[in-house]
C-alpha cells in the first residue's frame, strides 16, 4: 500500500501544491481584509464615540448621562433608556437604583429626574 503522501503521483504533488499556493494567498488576503476591518472600526469608534466592536461594548455612562434623558424623556423605563443610550439595561437599572431617592423617582409611568422644589428640598 501506498503511504497517503503519495496518493496520486507527480500529477496530484502539482494539484497539492497548486493548492497549497491558493490557500497562502488567500490567508494573506484575509489578513488584509481583517486588517482593513480593524481600521474601519477604530475610525468609526473614533468619529461616534463608541467602542470599536459594538454598540454597547465598553461604552460608560453615568447618572448625568441618565438625568439628561430624563429630563427631555420623563417617564422611560430602564430598557427604553438602555436602548436610546446603547448600552445594557444592567448599567441603567444600577445607576437608577442608586440614584433612587436622591436623584431619581420611579412612578407609576416610569423613572424621572427628582425635582429640586420636592418635599425634602430646603
Amino acid at each position: 500500500m501506498a503511504g497517503s503522501k503519495d496518493v496520486g503521483g507527480p500529477a496530484a504533488r502539482g494539484v497539492v501544491r497548486e493548492i497549497d499556493q491558493e490557500l497562502k494567498r488567500l490567508n494573506k488576503r484575509e489578513e488584509a481584509l481583517a486588517a482593513e476591518r480593524e481600521r474601519l472600526l477604530t475610525a468609526r469608534a473614533a468619529l461616534t464615540g463608541r467602542a470599536s466592536v459594538g454598540p454597547a461594548r465598553g461604552r460608560r455612562i453615568s447618572q448625568d448621562d441618565i438625568a439628561t434623558f430624563l429630563t427631555e424623556h420623563p417617564g422611560s423605563w430602564p430598557a427604553q433608556i438602555a436602548e436610546a443610550l446603547e448600552v445594557p439595561v444592567t448599567n441603567v437599572s444600577a445607576h437608577l437604583y442608586r440614584g433612587k431617592g436622591e436623584r431619581f423617582d420611579r412612578l407609576k409611568d416610569g423613572w424621572h429626574v427628582r425635582s429640586r422644589g420636592g418635599p425634602n428640598a430646603r
